[in-house]
């Protein structure tokens, strides 16, 4: 019993990095006949390798549309030159229903992203600001991974102890 809470209290920390099938849920908007859903990944987003996935519905319809065209467009928010155009593909996506992205940022700071969607003669459009951090060696979750092992190993020598030390105290006479 006494077992339990520590294990649910670590699997509780460990659950705070999931994520969804995309990433990072970034913004969900209604775009003309569209509602776009745009998730990142990894996060935060760092300069470098970054994946942006894309989901396209209809209200009142069911399901994703997987026939769309989808075009990204980040421009540094902060007025500095430098443009990416983007086409997303089933293949770069994790989730196949998705569309994404798979490409490197090449700077730090606020990037607004634009998402183009057309199909047929349906077109719509919608933006947002990310930000992306500057690349480091180590990341909060390899921090966090590095931490666990001196964590554990300090927890079991306290652990170890207290038992000996309640034990010692047990066998002296009163």
């Amino acid at each position: 019993m006494t077992i339990r809470w520590p294990l649910l209290f670590i699997l509780t920390l460990s659950a705070s990095h999931a994520f969804a099938d995309g990433g990072r849920l970034r913004f969900h908007e209604q775009a003309g006949p569209f509602t776009i859903t745009l998730f990142t990944s990894p996060d935060p987003i760092r300069e470098g390798q970054a994946d942006f996935s894309v989901a396209v519905e209809r209200p009142g319809v069911s399901g994703i549309i997987e026939d769309a065209n989808v075009t990204l467009i980040l421009t540094p928010a902060d007025g500095k030159s430098g443009r990416l155009v983007l086409h997303t593909s089933h293949g770069a996506a994790t989730n196949r229903l998705l569309q994404a992205a798979n490409f490197n940022l090449p700077a730090s700071g606020f990037w607004r992203v634009t998402v183009n969607v057309q199909q047929g003669t349906d077109v719509g459009q919608c933006s947002g600001v990310v930000e992306v951090v500057p690349a480091t060696l180590v990341s909060s979750e390899t921090t966090w991974e590095i931490v666990v092992v001196p964590l554990t190993i300090m927890l079991f020598v306290i652990h170890q102890w207290r038992k000996r030390v309640f034990r010692i105290g047990k066998d002296r006479p009163a």
